[in-house]
């Protein structure tokens, strides 16, 4: 089982020519989340976090539909798209590197697709105010669902898919904007959406 780590602390500049026009995801990219919530996120912060993840879904052309989970590992049935399972937990297992906040098991049977450290993120240092907690919430979520739908353990040296952000990345998202796709994310995620042909209904069983 490969899993992909989410690193948050680490300075990385990438300087890099502007790329312009970069194709979005055809529609008929839609994803249904489930959340599973260990860790006793608050409410509000929970939803903020859902609502920037959803922007930055959304400027790619994905459409990103969230419910609350009861049971882990129950089946879930949606009308078209995909359904990726999130697990909020309070504690990082021993084996996660310090910094992590988050881990995708891509390309192997787990629990779930998306673990995420709730005690990292919000003990977050890097910002002046504590307030922020939930845009980077919502960064981190698109950014391990990203990995969970490209299928590949891979980072990208600009935008919301780097290994490690930087203070001008946390700066975006103090202003509340999510950051954004880099073109090869682009490309991934339309490869990734061009598959999903069939309209008929889904079962899932969470992984």
């Amino acid at each position: 089982m490969k899993r992909t780590w989410m690193v948050g602390t680490a300075v990385v500049v990438a300087a890099m020519a502007a790329q312009a026009g970069p194709r979005k995801p055809q529609t008929d990219a839609l994803v249904t989340v489930v959340t599973y919530d260990r860790a006793d996120v608050p409410w509000v912060v929970r939803v903020r976090a859902e609502q920037v993840a959803t922007a930055a879904f959304a400027a790619a052309g994905i459409e990103v539909k969230w419910l609350v989970g009861k049971q882990l590992g129950r089946r879930r049935e949606v009308t078209s798209g995909e359904v990726l399972t999130v697990v909020f937990d309070g504690l990082a297992p021993a084996q996660a590197s310090p910094e992590a906040m988050a881990f995708t098991n891509v390309g192997g049977a787990a629990d779930a697709d998306v673990h995420v450290f709730y005690s990292r993120v919000a003990g977050f240092g890097g910002f002046h105010n504590r307030l922020y907690a939930p845009e980077l919430l919502g960064n981190v979520l698109a950014h391990e669902l990203t990995h969970a739908l490209e299928g590949v353990a891979r980072h990208s040296s600009e935008g919301l898919m780097k290994a490690a952000w930087s203070t001008d990345d946390y700066a975006k998202m103090a202003r509340r904007r999510p950051l954004a796709f880099a073109a090869e994310d682009l490309e991934l995620l339309r490869a990734h959406f061009s598959k999903e042909t069939s309209p008929a209904p889904t079962l899932v069983a969470a992984r």
